[in-house]
């Protein structure tokens, strides 16, 4: 979706203006030419002679022409404005000035020529195919049968909806969509895989992730969270409990059961975005609805906020200040390679003034990219400049099985630092919207997950530290030094310190495996560090967290500590160090040692080390900011191999698959997997796999056990599972029978060898044991029958100690069920809508409602009531009879009428003597009145309210993105509270949505309608608006105003998400109603979606009785009138010496006064400059007289 391919555009054109600043150098004739994908392309100089249509032909598509565009030097930023404004869209930089590029047939050539463009060729098939599987090089999981599973992804503007219809067509099988992004996932015969290229709408080709693999579990063992969260009486319960964690994302996130009691969405606007829904998941999801779907902090308390990348907003900064929040995850990018921007200095600042906060970001989807660093594609490629900050952390994304994804973004940071800083699962399920899971991927998926491993370890100190919250600096130093090591020995640019190890992070927070001191310029720092016999590596890590450099610092670090490691018998030890050269070769090389003079953080590692006593070295190599301090971390690993999962507790179904994860140090010979089901009494053989890998995929035995262990074991060395596992057949069948007014009975169908079942059922935060039963039903006691229920089953058998895992909870939506009363009358409803009592009723009002005998038997002659707030309760009797399960409706004959405008409650009850159930006699209905029309003028701003106003409506036929409130920047150029409809992400093509606004009245000489509109299109995608006007209470309506495509635009087109920037973005709309004097009338404005962009709505005001016509009484003309600021009024020479002119705006409030003394030669200057845009009334008073006359500011 458009969504995707606006990202890359904006993170290209950041990338290459920062490049421009650093780097503006010409590109020789003959070092143009470059490779990519392994074809090396030259672009010829032809801008003379290419032909544009042709170029159509080879590659275009809709309209639009994707195309590489090679410049003879990177173009300054005139040159980019002058090609932007010219209508080519820069969409990616690949190298060599070069540049994806997005334009018309009809371009401009002169416009090329004059901004030094050398070339232009058509983005050819090959390039487009990642080069291993061009030449049929497939990973297992990628191979089915004779096919390639792969992720095509297309150009940004492509239909996906069109071109899924050709790619089936042309014999390609879709396998999976992704709502809102331009990706589908197909299977092709490998020996068609390269004619994928062939498509124009194609812009690149991979092979898919490891499809039909659970991996949300997989994710949380693979970062080893599980053992930090066991979920077992005897284990680690590190959930991230009272820690705060804010999702900065694409708006409100749920509603889901897995956040239930834990969310706040009050600082997020938005539905229907699913990025948020998936990182939230990720990140805190509690497994409530599917256990199999927990997340990483369970317990922590989750705030939701819109992404800003300034991370200046009111939602980050309130909350990260007063304490609220710990840890931020953002994953979203803002430029590429981006140097040490203002939002780095803000977000390192942030963490420096509040030392327990810690920022989380994905580090990128851009790994295949060039961002200038030097070294061409696939290095120094980190998605913002929020990511070069030197105390947040940047996550590289994995598959669940370690391996690096490839589109992951690179390091070295622009100045050489070590980037990511660590790597972890971003390919999993997670959270949707309304109770529903997504597969979610990439960064974005990898991020959450270190952000709420760090929630757990922030719960495991402050439990160790008396409630105390840990230093965000701590925590970081424990994860990097904790990692399991992956790629080169030590660190390097692609998995940054390694694999997230969140188990034995904590293990290394509760045994306070750190220190802490300061230390100032030239001085020398000694701490020692007894290190046991038996110990098989030992890692120490000094890490500060530095003060922020300037903005556009060449080099980041500001404090630099130096850190060097004495042995018992004097040997020392320097820290690891990668070469940062631009060079894709060395980047790519094994750490070495040496002194580190551009990272805040430094490791020494040694394996096998001697016991004794080690000397820790701090020294102050450069302080010009100290005293500085910092944190020295060390991890002291003994066991050869440890068994991380399943490793106590865990809940296995036969014939699903599991992922097995284990620890150990790198070292040859292969590791033998084997399982007991009989608590280590016999083992069985699974397999043997390399020295290299630490994980399979085991098919899990049908044999059900409640003591099973996993071995692991290589070279006479072996590790079994904590403690046992269960291995046990799910319930299934579970229901609810039967629900009266004090109990609810579930039933469920019986597992084999079950002997009780736990019965859960969703509380406060989680689901909760309510109670066990020896048969298959249970009978729960309840207090509201009408309240809905989640619930869920467990399987035990006591002798064998199994359990099953919990089921997937079923959801029950509340109310009587199969429970039958001798006597019992149901008030149904109340079948009176919300507007029977507004002005447009012109006659009496009489409430209606429905009777439902629930009972079984007759009933009649009974009482039924209706009340409205602050008015006495009316009682008539329902004379006729209602026989078993019949339902009736009854007329009340006195009449309600309601005569001042306001919120009121309709309250209706039916009742009858020896009824057996009361919580069905009443209903209530909340509605506003109007009853009578407002009067004009009347301005709304939506500022002391908000959108929309209580006595307005909104329709949205699809339930989708529809009109809602957004702060921007206004029409006055501050901030405002506006309507807005979000149709860049609403890909619905002629839909729909209005609000309505309440009725006025009318009257006098003139009347006008005006609002202030702020809008873009997208590209050739349009959308529209309408405003209509109903004179009869909406029966009949009037399009008074409709616009659309380039007329319906204030600011051009964009092809990014766009919202008003400036006060130039908005444009007063004016229209003449006068044809409805002495009416009261309601509008309605109409969003027409065409999948263009954001449509903004602020200032909507309806002026009227005003004496403005051909009777004026003063003689005097304003021009020109539509003014852009100042304007002439001219008078007659007949006015008296007390003449005044008054200037009010819309809502009558008097901006100007000006008297006679001010004319020269009967005339005067208005000026309106300081005035925001809109309708003005200048009046003109003299001898009594007066006349008004309109004038209009644009």
């Amino acid at each position: 979706m458009k969504n995707s391919s606006s990202f890359y555009l904006r993170t290209f054109f950041l990338c290459v203006f920062s490049l421009l600043i650093l780097q503006n150098h010409s590109i020789a004739q003959s070092e143009s030419d470059f490779t990519f994908q392994g074809v090396k392309i030259s672009i010829p100089e032809n801008i003379q002679s290419v032909n544009f249509q042709d170029l159509s032909t080879q590659s275009g598509y809709n309209n639009s022409i994707y195309a590489w565009m090679q410049f003879n030097e990177i173009p300054n930023q005139e040159q980019q404005d002058a090609i932007k404004n010219g209508g080519i869209e820069f969409i990616d930089y690949i190298a060599k000035g070069t540049y994806l590029v997005r334009f018309s047939a009809t371009i401009s050539r002169e416009l090329l020529l004059s901004n030094n463009v050398k070339g232009i060729i058509p983005v050819h098939q090959e390039v487009k195919i990642e080069s291993n599987i061009r030449i049929g090089s497939l990973n297992p999981w990628a191979i089915e049968g004779q096919n390639a599973k792969l992720n095509v992804v297309m150009f940004e503007g492509v239909d996906m909806d069109e071109i899924s219809s050709l790619l089936q067509s042309s014999g390609v099988e879709i396998l999976t969509r992704f709502p809102g992004h331009q990706i589908l996932e197909v299977s092709i015969p490998i020996s068609r895989i390269n004619s994928l290229g062939d498509f124009t709408f194609v812009k690149w080709v991979e092979e898919i992730t490891a499809p039909s693999i659970k991996e949300d579990t997989k994710g949380k063992s693979l970062h080893r969270s599980n053992g930090l969260d066991t979920q077992t009486s005897t284990g680690r319960q590190y959930t991230g409990e009272n820690i705060g964690v804010l999702v900065r994302d694409d708006g409100i996130v749920g509603p889901h059961i897995d956040f239930e009691g834990r969310l706040d969405n009050s600082t997020a606007t938005g539905t229907g975005q699913t990025h948020g829904d998936g990182v939230a998941g990720i990140l805190t999801g509690a497994g409530n609805l599917d256990p199999s779907m927990r997340g990483m902090a369970a317990g922590a308390n989750v705030f939701v906020s819109n992404y800003a990348s300034s991370f200046l907003d009111a939602a980050t900064t309130d909350r990260i200040n007063n304490g609220t929040v710990q840890i931020t995850n953002s994953s979203y990018g803002n430029g590429c390679n981006d140097g040490y921007t203002t939002t780095t200095v803000n977000v390192d600042n942030q963490i420096f003034n509040n030392p327990t906060v810690l920022h989380v970001f994905s580090c990128g989807n851009s790994g295949t990219s060039n961002c200038d660093y030097g070294a061409g594609s696939g290095w120094g490629n980190i998605t913002g400049g929020h990511k070069q900050g030197k105390n947040v952390i940047a996550t590289a994304n994995l598959y669940f099985d370690g391996s690096l994804v490839n589109s992951s973004s690179r390091g070295p940071a622009y100045d050489g630092r070590i980037k990511p800083d660590i790597a972890a699962n971003g390919v999993q399920m997670s959270t949707d919207e309304d109770n529903d899971y997504l597969q979610f991927g990439g960064t974005s998926g990898a991020s959450p997950g270190i952000a709420g491993v760090s929630a757990q370890l922030y719960q495991a100190y402050s439990e160790a530290n008396g409630g105390t919250l840990p230093p965000s600096a701590l925590i970081k130093a424990t994860l990097l030094n904790t990692t399991n090591d992956a790629g080169n020995v030590g660190p390097d640019y692609k998995f940054g310190w390694g694999i997230v190890n969140g188990l034995r992070a904590g293990m290394l927070i509760e045994d306070g495996r750190h220190l802490t001191s300061t230390v100032s310029q030239g001085n020398l720092n000694s701490h020692s560090i007894s290190v046991p016999a038996g110990t098989k590596q030992v890692r120490f890590m000094l890490y500060w967290m530095d003060p922020a450099a300037t903005n556009g610092a060449s080099i980041a670090l500001i404090n630099d500590l130096d850190l060097v490691v004495s042995d018992p018998i004097a040997t020392t030890y320097l820290p690891w160090i990668l070469n940062p050269a631009p060079n894709a070769t060395t980047l790519d090389l094994p750490a070495t040692n040496g002194a580190d003079h551009l990272n805040n953080m430094e490791q020494v590692v040694i394996n096998n080390p001697i016991a004794g006593t080690y000397t820790i070295d701090v020294s102050g190599f450069a302080v010009p900011m100290g005293p500085q301090d910092y944190f020295v971390v060390y991890e002291i690993i003994t066991e050869e191999i440890t068994v991380t999962y399943p490793n106590r507790g865990e809940h296995f179904v036969p014939g699903e698959q599991e992922s097995i994860h284990w620890d150990a140090p790198e070292s040859t010979g292969t590791f033998t997997l084997e399982y007991s089901d009989n608590n280590g009494g016999s083992w069985n053989a699974i397999t043997s796999v390399a020295s290299e890998l630490r994980t399979y995929e085991w098919t899990v035995p049908t044999n059900v056990t409640g003591t099973a262990l996993l071995r692991v074991t290589r070279g006479g060395v072996s590790d079994d599972s904590d403690s046992t596992f269960s291995i046990a057949p799910l319930v299934i069948g579970q229901t609810i029978t039967k629900v009266c007014p004090t109990e609810v009975t579930f039933f469920w169908n019986a597992t084999p060898g079950a002997d009780s079942y736990d019965v859960y059922v969703l509380g406060t935060q989680y689901m909760e044991i309510v109670g066990n039963s020896a048969s298959t039903t249970y009978i729960h006691t309840i207090t509201d029958p009408n309240a809905s229920i989640w619930y869920a089953m467990v399987a035990k058998n006591s002798t064998s100690g199994w359990e099953s895992r919990r089921t997937i909870a079923s959801y029950y939506d509340g109310g009587l069920l199969n429970c039958a009363f001798a006597t019992d009358v149901e008030l149904a409803s109340i079948n009176s809508n919300a507007n029977f009592l507004s002005i447009c009723n012109t006659g009496d009002a009489f409430p209606e409602i429905s009777i439902l005998n629930a009972g079984l038997s007759p009933i009649s002659n009974f009482p039924v009531t209706y009340e409205i707030t602050g008015q006495t309760l009316v009682t008539e009797t329902y004379a006729g009879t209602i026989t078993p399960g019949q339902q009736v409706n009854y007329t009340f004959t006195t009449p309600l009428s309601v005569a001042i405008s306001g919120n009121y409650t309709l309250t209706c009850t039916a009742d009858i003597p020896g009824d057996l159930y009361a919580g069905n006699n009443e209903q209530t209905l909340d509605l506003y009145v109007q009853a009578t029309a407002t009067a004009t003028p009347f301005m709304e701003d939506f500022q002391a309210a908000g959108f929309m106003p209580s006595v307005w409506s909104i329709n949205n036929p699809d339930n989708d993105y529809t009109w809602e409130e957004v702060t921007v920047t206004g029409p006055n150029g501050a901030g405002t509270d506006a309507a807005f409809v979000n149709n860049y992400s609403y890909n619905a093509a002629g839909e729909e949505d209005y609000f309505e606004t309440e009725i006025f009245s009318i009257a006098g000489g003139m009347a006008l309608l005006s609002f202030d509109l702020a809008k873009v299109q997208y590209s050739n995608l349009d959308d529209s608006l309408a405003v209509q006007i109903s004179g009869d209470c909406g029966v009949a309506w009037t399009t008074i105003y409709a616009k659309g495509g380039a007329t319906l635009e204030t600011a051009g087109s964009s092809t990014g998400n766009w919202s008003p920037s400036s006060a130039n973005d908005w444009r007063n709309e004016v229209i003449d109603i006068s044809s409805f004097l002495g009416q009261n009338v309601m509008f309605r404005f109409i969003n027409i979606n065409g999948y263009g962009n954001s449509t903004f709505i602020d200032n909507i005001n309806v002026t009227s009785d005003l004496s403005i016509g051909e009777n004026d009484q003063v003689h005097f003309s304003i021009f020109p009138n539509p003014t852009g600021g100042t304007a002439t009024l001219s008078v007659s020479n007949e006015l008296g010496g007390n003449a005044r002119i008054v200037i009010t705006n819309q809502v009558g409030q008097t901006v100007q006064v000006m008297q006679t003394d001010a004319f020269l030669n009967n005339q005067t200057t208005i000026d309106l400059t300081k005035y925001q845009r809109g309708i003005y009334f200048v009046t003109v008073y003299t001898d009594g007289l007066s006349t008004t006359k309109r004038i209009i500011k644009n």
